[in-house]
């Protein structure tokens, strides 16, 4: 078993001066904290429009700061969403990373958790995940030929180009995918990649979803691979806290897990959980979608 540390940059108000910049670097100073203490991964997700809920808009810009305030640590997006950013931009910022931490990157991959996040990208949600299949293809095709021979495709149409910098970890860094409900555990093990799990489930339900990953990615073709070779990995999310008194550290961490799981007045809180209407309770709030 590994262990390591994610976060989405929450910022539960009332808010002091900087708030922003403040959470920023109490990041950065747990990733170094982590490092030093020897834990695997520091994992930040890509989130956009949350207000409080996850202030993390460019994990790549804040884990090349911490990639120069540690050593060991690998550093991970959890994940890129490869439906709303062009499949260069995903390869650059990728090898970018790679090079930085001399080959200590994680490649997460996703195609947004709600309407409210990618449809302001202009994304027809019910492509999503063709697009996110076709973009996904594409950069592994960035990352193994130099230079890249070019793709048109149904949502991409990218010229042949020298994609730089090159990777550090060849063929490609260990591959990951979001599942964000449990029949989502054996596609990934089809696909030959880890497993980012951030279903909130009971563990006899997490324990079959898990059974079934391994049983897939065992028996699965490697021509149905994403990459290159196989991730069996199955990552599991739990929040928290480290205190020298047990009560409190449970009171803390008990409190911390209601507030991110929805027991807050943060008014994107229905679009975040697909609850009370989603995208329209926000719009019947706040105005027209383009608001």
């Amino acid at each position: 078993m590994k262990f390591g540390l994610m976060t989405q940059i929450q910022m539960p108000k009332p808010w002091g001066p900087n708030p922003e910049a403040i959470a920023y670097n109490n990041a950065i100073a747990q990733a170094e904290a982590a490092d030093a203490a020897g834990f695997d991964y520091f994992w930040i997700t890509e989130q956009h429009f949350f207000r409080e809920i996850g202030h993390s808009r460019c994990p790549d810009v804040l884990l090349a700061a911490i990639s120069q305030r540690t050593r060991q640590i690998r550093l991970g997006f959890s994940v890129v969403l490869m439906t709303v950013n062009n499949p260069f931009a995903i390869a650059e910022r990728i090898a970018t990373l790679d090079v930085l931490t001399t080959g200590r990157v994680d490649f997460g991959m996703g195609r947004g958790s709600t309407h409210y996040m990618v449809e302001a990208f202009g994304i027809d949600r019910a492509t999503e995940r063709e697009r996110a299949a076709e973009a996904t293809e594409v950069v592994m095709r960035m990352f193994a030929e130099d230079p890249f021979t070019g793709h048109k495709g149904r949502f991409f149409n990218l010229p042949q180009r020298h994609v730089l910098p090159r990777l550090v970890q060849r063929p490609h860094p260990p591959l990951w995918v979001a599942a964000s409900n449990l029949s989502s555990y054996e596609r990934a093990g089809r696909q030959g990649m880890g497993v980012i799990g951030v279903t909130r489930n009971s563990i006899a339900e997490t324990r079959n979803a898990i059974r079934a990953y391994r049983d897939a990615i065992r028996s699965a073709d490697p021509k149905d691979f994403v990459g290159s070779y196989p991730n069996e990995q199955v990552a599991g999310f739990a929040l928290a806290c480290c205190h020298e008194d047990d009560r409190v550290g449970r009171d803390i961490a008990c409190a911390a897990a209601r507030w991110y799981n929805g027991d807050n007045d943060t008014a994107l809180n229905p679009v975040r959980f697909a609850t009370a209407g989603g995208v329209e309770a926000v719009v019947s709030k706040f105005g027209s979608r383009s608001d």
